[in-house]
């Protein structure tokens, strides 16, 4: 298998997601998250970052299904202002927000990510997790992520 760029980056972006969780996790008492989701079209690395009361960085990796040489890579790093929950069990975590993301596709793009959604706590450990993603520099394609994250 030949190793190229695509590869290269969603592989470093997950390695720094992992290897950066026990620093966050140790220097905040947050609920932060990392898992695994699936789109229409395309399997998800995701992740919850709390970087302070109310604020989180989202990001992820999605790659098309067919993972051949023509493989689709898109990397997303939203900033969003998480909600208060609207019931009173606090599981129910609305959220919105922007930033930056990038792909593979027809060469290459980078671009403004827009998204919402809204995680809800099972349990201690795990959140499922739903969102919306706007891509404005992938033809203006719109993805829905839906996915099991492992909280710590």
């Amino acid at each position: 298998m030949k190793l190229d760029s695509r590869y290269l980056l969603s592989l470093s972006l997950i390695g720094a997601i992992v290897l950066a969780t026990p620093v966050i996790a140790s220097a905040q008492d947050r609920s932060n998250d990392i898992g695994l989701g699936a789109t229409d079209e395309s399997f998800a690395a995701n992740a919850k970052l709390e970087l302070a009361e109310q604020l989180s960085i989202r990001p992820a990796v999605l790659t098309d299904v067919e993972f051949d040489d023509d493989t689709e890579l898109t990397v997303i790093a939203p900033i969003t202002y998480d909600f208060e929950s609207p019931f009173k069990n606090r599981r129910l975590l609305p959220f919105a927000g922007a930033g930056i993301g990038g792909t593979t596709h027809d060469g290459g793009s980078v671009g403004l990510t827009v998204t919402s959604g809204a995680d809800y706590r099972a349990s201690n450990k795990l959140t499922a997790n739903g969102s919306v993603v706007w891509l404005t520099f992938d033809d203006d394609r719109v993805d829905f992520i839906v996915g099991l994250g492992y909280n710590f």
